[in-house]
């Protein structure tokens, strides 16, 4: 079962679209890519809410819908390599090529199957932004938001941005106080440093067989 917390982290990550690499024609179309980080997150995801609201497949966690969701809205704001290579922690630096373009892939499966569950969160929520001490610099930022839910208490959701080639992207999202990718860090470091890079592609590789095996979707790592 994936917490009420854990659901809350898997919808705001895919708010912000923080599973897959870039994609800077697709990007253009939901905000400025190249300016101000602020107004960008505010675009992409009020944009992607709206995709998401507009689309019943989504909302009933149909597989196929949740990729082409993720190929046309969620694959051109994020970075995911980095977002991939920061989860696996310093045991990145030994794998191979190979082994790199693996765990991409079975990260990438493991997060469609957690997010099409917090999908169907998605209601009448908007986004706005929230007061921000963190001045941005030429290539970091930090980009606080809240998640309006009218009747309910906001959602703190906060994105750690990156710029590169002249492209902000996301690396990392918090959602009241958990960061993502950190999460699974603290899970993935811990299979790596026992059983190595090739262990820790198993184990990905056996959890997300047993989640397709039973329907069902992955369960997010517990927060720390």
């Amino acid at each position: 079962m994936i917490s009420r917390r854990d659901l809350l982290a898997a919808a705001g990550a895919a708010l912000a679209g923080a599973l897959f690499v870039s994609n800077p024609v697709l990007a253009a179309t939901a905000g400025d890519d190249t300016g101000d980080p602020e107004a960008w997150v505010l675009a992409i995801t009020n944009d992607i809410l709206n995709t998401i609201r507009a689309d019943s497949g989504l909302a009933s966690a149909d597989l196929q819908r949740v990729q082409k969701f993720v190929d046309e809205k969620v694959m051109p704001v994020v970075d995911f390599v980095r977002m991939t290579r920061t989860a696996v922690g310093p045991k990145w630096r030994q794998a191979t090529a190979e082994q790199r373009t693996e765990l991409q892939k079975l990260f990438r499966e493991q997060l469609i199957r957690v997010y099409s569950g917090a999908l169907a969160t998605v209601k009448d929520q908007t986004v706005k932004l929230a007061p921000n001490r963190v001045k941005p610099t030429a290539t970091d930022a930090i980009v606080r938001t809240l998640l309006v839910s009218p009747g309910k208490p906001d959602t703190r959701i906060n994105y750690r941005l990156k710029k590169t080639d002249g492209h902000w992207r996301i690396i990392d999202v918090d959602v009241e106080g958990i960061w993502l990718v950190n999460n699974y860090r603290t899970q993935f470091t811990s299979v790596a440093n026992q059983s190595g890079i090739d262990g820790l592609i198993e184990s990905l590789r056996q959890k997300n067989a047993e989640a397709a095996a039973s329907g069902g979707q992955a369960a997010a790592p517990a927060a720390k």
